[in-house]
């Protein structure tokens, strides 16, 4: 049986590296990664299996001069700018919106399944995390661009033929985010604070999100991909278990000081005002709601599996 094609943009990234490495433990090793040339990412795919690696920095003829080389049969749209620090909007849209819908026709002409990332910034500081215009509120131009492109897909929705499911990914941590630097996960972030200054330091205001592990962001994606079952449509995609980063502080300390990490000290969390600059651009709350079956089977346990992570994190410093 001949083995389907998979595209999956961001392949090299964290979660598109860890959906392939998914992939390649089933036995599907016909994906087509499109990415940038970045040394550090390339440490992600090292030991996996693929057919093709197409640059997305030549643009969109490139790609699609690229993808004519293939029988595709299913693209998995997770690249994305995400640093919320660009203020060029020309830049982030032209990343995050066209590109985006350039793969979207590409699978609607080919009536071929597009699953794509979107993203829980959309909501803003919104008091409820609904996918319902008025509980969007965008607030730097990151979120705009993945608003934008949503907007897009829900105009368009009732003329697709093939499916078209969109994530809004919540906060996403796990194994493969090393090169992600300051965009890291808190739980990666608060880790490497205690390895590099031997302290978290922690904002003086009360922030609580959603937290997500990313073999459960892949086992979502995979299991859509494969069961028909989910109407098309955009669905968030987290746990509905919101954690404070004072929470989260605590519980990243505790497994430190389990492992010898750090002496059990009540100085390992140190409290930091929030820079003025981010007062208006940050989300201070979220919690994602009204969660398909087909998602929240997979995301409970949130902090249990942070901890799990957190001692992956410890193992892979003293190899």
């Amino acid at each position: 049986m001949t083995q389907k094609t998979i595209v999956i943009t961001g392949g090299a990234g964290f979660v598109g590296s860890n959906l392939i490495r998914k992939l390649n433990s089933r036995g599907q090793s016909n994906i087509i990664i499109i990415d940038n040339y970045d040394e550090r990412k390339l440490l992600n795919i090292k030991d996996c299996q693929f057919i093709d690696y197409i640059t997305y920095k030549k643009g969109i003829s490139h790609i699609e001069e690229a993808l004519s080389k293939h029988d595709i049969d299913a693209i998995l749209h997770i690249g994305a700018n995400a640093d919320v620090l660009v203020k060029d909007a020309e830049i982030m849209f032209n990343a995050n919106y066209e590109h985006s819908r350039f793969y979207l026709d590409y699978c609607t002409g080919r009536e071929i399944p597009l699953i794509y990332a979107s993203s829980s910034a959309v909501y803003g500081n919104s008091s409820n995390c609904i996918i319902d215009n008025a509980f969007e509120h965008p607030h730097n131009v990151y979120s705009w661009s993945k608003w934008m492109f949503d907007k897009y897909v829900l105009a368009n929705m009732h003329a697709f033929e093939s499916r078209v499911i969109g994530l809004r990914f919540f906060n996403i941590f796990g194994m493969g985010e090393f090169h992600k630097d300051k965009n890291a996960s808190l739980p990666h972030r608060f880790y490497s604070f205690i390895r590099e200054k031997g302290f978290i330091d922690l904002f003086d205001k009360q922030i609580e999100r959603d937290y997500v592990w990313v073999e459960d962001v892949c086992d979502v994606i995979l299991e859509i991909l494969t069961d028909s079952s989910l109407e098309n449509g955009i669905y968030n995609l987290g746990s509905g278990n919101p954690i404070s980063h004072r929470a989260m502080a605590e519980l990243v300390v505790e497994e430190c000081v389990k492992r010898n990490v750090s002496a059990d000290t009540s100085s390992l969390i140190k409290s930091i005002p929030m820079p003025e600059e981010l007062l208006n651009s940050f989300q201070f709350h979220t919690k994602a709601e009204e969660l398909p079956e087909i998602v929240s089977r997979h995301t409970a346990h949130n902090k249990e599996k942070i901890r799990k992570y957190v001692n992956q994190l410890i193992d892979r410093s003293t190899i």
